[in-house]
């Protein structure tokens, strides 16, 4: 029982580092573009990459 507790928790803690991975990569990229946060312009940036 506690090694199928265990095997969701490591599953659940993996899949949150990817996303916040993903997010990070995307930021990266948008900003090297030349997009500022908070502009339309980036904020585009990360919504064609979200879609990608």
């Amino acid at each position: 029982m506690i090694r199928v507790f265990l095997a969701i928790l490591l599953m659940a803690s993996a899949s949150g580092c990817t996303s916040r991975m993903i997010n990070e990569r995307d930021d990266a990229y948008c900003q090297s573009k030349g997009t500022k946060p908070g502009s339309k312009a980036y904020f585009q940036c990360r919504l064609k990459e979200a879609i990608n």
